[in-house]
């Protein structure tokens, strides 16, 4: 960890709470990864859902012959997300160090991050675009192939729960939009057509990230051009320590910019994005406000339909630690310290 921050402009780390028997990251290790992120100015990511939970209800579809993309959310309820959002927050708390919840799917995590946010406490939340606009019936769909290509964690919710995540972006408490984008194919997802514990998890939807937000958000008057432009970009930027040279237009910033045209439309389809992917969940979908132009490091990639991009053209950016903003932190936690009394 160290080295990648010193050596590679890296200055988050992400931590798995799900996948049992493979990627999940245990109490143990969230308390000491949280440690040593904090001593190094890195903030800690975290995927909240509690995998033991997971584990164990996906066990108990499977007995009771739950084997299609139906047994995914039922294996992933919202308070199994909610726990783990809770437990992470309040052990970044004891840790006093900073913390950011991806893709929150819904309320009962959205809740652990308001409460802590207003018991002042540095907690950021991201909401995926997918969640914000698909609902759970997908799982419902009468072709299993469907539901499958619809399968990611955590999975889509209700609308009840869509509702709260967009509260939640306006009120201020979710900060940032993403996509969680990861491409798996139709003959991909069909390793578990059998046993819905085998599908791959993931869907696409960087390229539709923005022009559904828009269609979906500023059309709608939920939010202001303003705040799609800070949910979309800035807040990320401020978050990850890489503003004003990204999220910003001014004099010294990259030069990579999207020219919108609120006026124009565009039909979704995997039939014509540039994702490679079979499949689109946002399929059929007309959108209203669009990318007419695209800047990238002062070239133009995409102008009124075409794509004009170079592979390998993409440049890392460094991001740097949080030292001063985390030394502050430091010195809250020595100043509200509890003094050690000696009973003798």
């Amino acid at each position: 960890m160290g080295t990648l921050v010193s050596d590679y402009g890296v200055n988050s780390f992400k931590h798995f709470m799900a996948y049992k028997n493979a990627i999940m990251a245990d109490d143990e290790t969230l308390i000491k990864s949280f440690r040593r992120s904090m001593d190094l100015g890195a903030i800690p990511t975290v995927h909240a859902e509690n995998g033991e939970l997971v584990f164990q209800l996906q066990q108990e579809m499977l007995s009771k012959g739950i084997t299609g993309p139906e047994g995914h959310p039922m294996s992933r309820p919202p308070a199994v997300e909610g726990e783990a959002a809770n437990r992470a927050i309040r052990i970044a708390e004891v840790m006093n160090v900073p913390i950011y919840v991806v893709h929150v799917s819904c309320k009962e995590s959205l809740e652990a991050i308001t409460r802590a946010r207003n018991e002042g406490q540095l907690v950021y939340g991201e909401v995926l675009a997918g969640h914000l606009i698909v609902d759970d019936s997908v799982y419902r769909h009468p072709d299993a192939e469907f539901s499958a290509a619809h399968v990611m964690s955590p999975p889509f919710r209700s609308k009840e729960h869509q509702a709260a995540l967009w509260q939640g972006l306006q009120s201020g408490n979710l900060q940032t939009t993403a996509t969680d984008h990861c491409c798996f194919c139709s003959d991909q997802k069909a390793a578990g057509k059998d046993d819905f514990t085998k599908i791959p998890n993931g869907t696409a939807g960087v390229e539709d990230r923005l022009a559904v937000i828009w269609d979906e958000g500023v059309n709608t008057g939920r939010l202001t051009m303003n705040e799609f432009v800070a949910a979309t970009s800035t807040n990320a930027a401020k978050i990850f320590n890489i503003y004003p040279r990204k999220g910003s237009v001014s004099v010294g910033a990259d030069a990579d910019l999207v020219v919108w045209d609120p006026k124009g439309t565009r039909t979704i389809s995997a039939k014509t994005h540039h994702q490679n992917i079979d499949f689109n969940i946002f399929e059929g979908r007309t959108v209203t406000g669009i990318p007419s132009h695209t800047i990238s490091r002062g070239k133009l990639v995409w102008a009124n339909g075409v794509l004009d991009a170079v592979r390998g053209a993409g440049k890392y950016v460094d991001r740097p630690p949080f030292n001063p903003m985390f030394d502050g932190l430091k010195k809250y936690a020595e100043v509200n310290t509890p003094t050690a009394v000696n009973s003798d």
